[in-house]
């Protein structure tokens, strides 16, 4: 089984370190549930929007960039459990290099280079092959894809998840794991029920 795993706002915490730089820079006492959309700058005056791709450049902020609670641990479980992990990004071409570093520093349990070799650089990924793919962005997660999709929950990606097919919410790291091995075991039965009938 194939699982896309994004990056930001799903295994590292830059989003809240976005909203710290802006806090610091802005003199402002802004938190994660302010910002309501996907995309930081709606939730900015229009003097203010040049602040996000500011933060997303800043060699400072991604210093501040760690994992978000529960990743390690269930990345970890997942790959011993052998499934094939590919890390999907869309990124800067500037911070995809931070970003791998920055994996590969934090999810010590892979092999050398496997992050690298692993990592995929995307704006639009439901053209990829995945069977899953956890992400925070509702917009990777719905329309015409191939693969079962776990939202990672955030303030800005709230929907009517009954009305999207083959979608969960996930509220931590530990619901990621469980919905996976879920689907992976649903997956087998219906592969045996197949060959069965």
């Amino acid at each position: 089984m194939i699982i896309g795993i994004d990056l930001d706002g799903t295994v590292v915490d830059s989003p809240q370190q976005v909203v710290h730089y802006i806090n610091e820079r802005l003199d402002l006492n802004l938190c994660m549930n302010d910002f309501k959309t996907y995309s930081m700058e709606d939730a900015l005056p229009d003097k203010y929007k040049w602040i996000v791709e500011a933060a997303f450049r800043d060699p400072l902020m991604w210093k501040k960039v760690d994992l978000i609670e529960g990743a390690y641990d269930a990345i970890k479980k997942l790959y011993n459990d052998g499934y094939e992990i590919y890390f999907v990004t869309s990124s800067l071409p500037s911070n995809l290099q931070k970003k791998i570093g920055h994996l590969t520093r934090n999810l010590d349990f892979f092999p050398k280079e496997y992050v690298w070799r692993h990592t995929i650089n995307i704006h639009y990924k439901q053209l990829l092959n995945l069977d899953i793919l956890v992400d925070d962005g509702l917009f990777n997660l719905v329309g015409n894809r191939k693969y079962f999709s776990i939202c990672f929950d955030m303030p800005y990606n709230k929907t009517n998840d009954k009305a999207i097919e083959n979608f969960y919410r996930a509220y931590n790291w530990n619901d990621v794991y469980s919905f996976i091995r879920i689907i992976d075991c649903f997956q087998k039965a219906a592969k045996i029920t197949k060959r069965l009938s």
